[in-house]
């Protein structure tokens, strides 16, 4: 199996059987707990102005509006129904609905898949459904968002993650970022086995998107998207423009 990751959206040129894109604070995780409590598709664009005007032409055949949900530098936007931190996707929320999202990174590294035969969304909450998903003669993409077009630890160390696991049960051929992501994950716990929740948020937290959280308030959303394998699926694209996700 070939795994090749991309640090930064931006230096993706993918054409890989499987595009797995992370942003683990806080897009991934936000797509992963709506689909979890129940929305029906995640809607993604680049920017907001393309959100607010799909929200404008789309008709839902539930006779439901969709809602507008993103963030610009970890805020919600104005006048947009939810922002980006996974505690508001709740089954009271966004149960049989349809979510249009933009974000600052997430949704960017998104639109960076787009030519790969088949997009996932990868974060700790599905981490194990991610890798053990994956098809022996895949050639896999990890796309890490960054943020704000730097290289942020918690991406990188997500993708290490599933290298790891992947490496248990493939033999893998892999580019340099993949090996030093590997590392990483590696080397800081100490061990081979997998950290507590409790651990993993500490390690989040020293990150850039971490600190970045806990700047401006969130810091609990690093709690809740080092919750590892707290769900058991996958949103994979199911249309490419826009880029619509599901759980199949």
């Amino acid at each position: 199996m070939q795994m090749d990751t991309s640090f930064l959206s931006a230096s993706a040129s993918t054409d890989a059987d499987v595009a797995i894109v992370i942003d683990v604070l806080r897009a991934s995780s936000v797509m992963v707990a709506a689909l979890a409590a129940g929305a029906r598709r995640v809607i993604t664009t680049r920017e907001v102005d393309d959100a607010r005007d799909l929200a404008e032409e789309y008709t839902s055949d539930r006779d439901l509006t969709p809602l507008l949900c993103g963030e610009r530098q970890c805020t919600r936007i104005e006048g947009f129904d939810l922002g980006n931190s996974p505690a508001s996707y709740t089954a009271s929320r966004v149960k049989n609905r349809d979510l249009i999202l933009t974000t600052t990174n997430g949704t960017q590294a998104i639109a960076a898949a787009a030519s790969a035969k088949e997009v996932w969304i990868g974060c700790f909450l599905n981490l194990s459904a991610i890798a053990r998903s994956l098809p022996a003669d895949s050639n896999v993409d990890l796309i890490c968002a960054g943020t704000n077009g730097s290289i942020t630890m918690e991406d990188v160390l997500f993708a290490g993650a599933v290298l790891s696991i992947c490496d248990q049960r493939f033999e893998l051929e892999l580019n340099d970022e993949s090996i030093i992501a590997r590392q990483l994950w590696r080397s800081s716990f100490g061990r081979e086995t997998m950290p507590s929740p409790e651990e993993l948020s500490e390690v989040l937290k020293r990150s850039q998107g971490g600190r970045n959280l806990v700047r401006v308030g969130y810091e609990s959303d690093i709690g809740l998207c080092a919750n590892v394998d707290a769900y058991c699926l996958i949103p994979k694209r199911v249309h490419e423009e826009p880029a619509v996700f599901a759980v199949e």
